[in-house]
């Protein structure tokens, strides 16, 4: 029997995607075309959601830098879905248009945001102390473009999980093709929160969205994680974040698959060698940020890593992992 996680699903009339396991946009990881070459060449994504593109009052990327933003990620050929952080209905729908126009057919709304910059300019989670304005972004740009498969990124609320339904039920009566929820408020941020009321909080949105498909986000940290969310939630799929960091190989896993012990090594490996023509010590920060999150801060690889930080901007030789 073929594990749910890896079966195929289909959002709207346009846009599917291979599986039902996929990556959570993580600003500062996904927007760096070194890290997505690293996992694409192992297989261990099938599809990519890169950090929200902010657009601002009458400040519309234009067509060109569109093209110019995303040509990594879509000459690649898997499912791409470009995901808007905004407040002004007129620039969010201008801006889908002229990603469909490129070729793109699956954008996100990003409602889910806790950053204070963020949060002060009255975007991302901002917008769900505003629902009738939240679900208004996503009217407009569904009246616009019918194809396009639309979704929204959102969070249990913005103070409290109780404005969960009504946000869910909101957002799907305007047009979304599918949700990514987050189990946390934005007032939560990223605080703990018990697993069963997390998985509590999936529940309300999955029976809220009715026929909908919700993707359950949020601390999904194991396969047994994902397979729990599904089982106790009956969420549609799954959307990893850090975690991933900390097993490249986690996707996989929850679709069923068993990598050897060495390719978390491999990945490493692979990310650094990818990155190769990239410049900048940022270049090399991150690397080693990634080797603290595989093998945590008291390991010897990480420990290594820094102790030949200085060594290897002089003389250009590989981190040891």
């Amino acid at each position: 029997m073929q594990n749910f996680f890896a079966e195929p699903i289909s959002l709207s009339d346009s846009f599917s995607l291979t599986s039902r396991a996929v990556l959570s946009p993580m600003e500062g990881i996904m927007n760096r075309n070194f890290f997505f070459d690293a996992a694409r060449s192992l297989g261990l994504i099938d599809s990519w959601m890169p950090p929200f593109l902010g657009v601002s009052h009458h400040a519309v990327p234009s067509s060109r830098a569109l093209r110019k933003h995303l040509a990594h990620y879509f000459d690649s050929g898997i499912p791409l879905t470009v995901q808007l952080l905004g407040n002004d209905a007129d620039s969010l729908v201008e801006t889908s248009v002229r990603l469909w126009e490129y070729g793109v057919r699956s954008v996100n709304l990003n409602f889910a945001c806790p950053s204070r910059t963020v949060l002060h300019s009255g975007s991302g989670g901002a917008l769900l102390k505003e629902p009738a304005k939240a679900a208004g972004l996503i009217g407009a740009i569904r009246r616009r473009l019918p194809s396009l498969c639309l979704s929204a990124k959102l969070r249990s609320g913005f103070l409290s999980d109780r404005e969960t339904a009504e946000l869910v039920r909101r957002f799907c009566d305007s047009g979304v093709s599918w949700l990514l929820f987050h189990f946390r408020t934005v007032r939560e941020n990223y605080e703990a929160v018990d697993r069963g009321e997390a998985l509590k909080r999936i529940c309300t949105a999955v029976s809220s969205a009715g026929d909908v498909p919700v993707f359950g986000n949020g601390d999904v940290l194991s396969a047994e994680d994902a397979h729990r969310m599904r089982q106790e939630s009956g969420c549609a799929g799954v959307a990893v974040g850090r975690g991933f960091l900390k097993n490249p190989f986690l996707l996989e896993e929850i679709r069923g698959a068993m990598p050897e012990p060495q390719m978390r090594k491999s990945f490493l490996e692979k990310l650094f060698h990818c990155g190769e023509d990239a410049s900048g010590h940022g270049r090399h920060d991150f690397y080693i940020e990634c080797i603290k999150m595989a093998y945590g801060p008291e390991s010897e690889e990480f420990l290594c890593a820094i102790r030949n930080r200085a060594e290897f901007y002089s003389s250009k030789k590989r981190f040891p992992v």
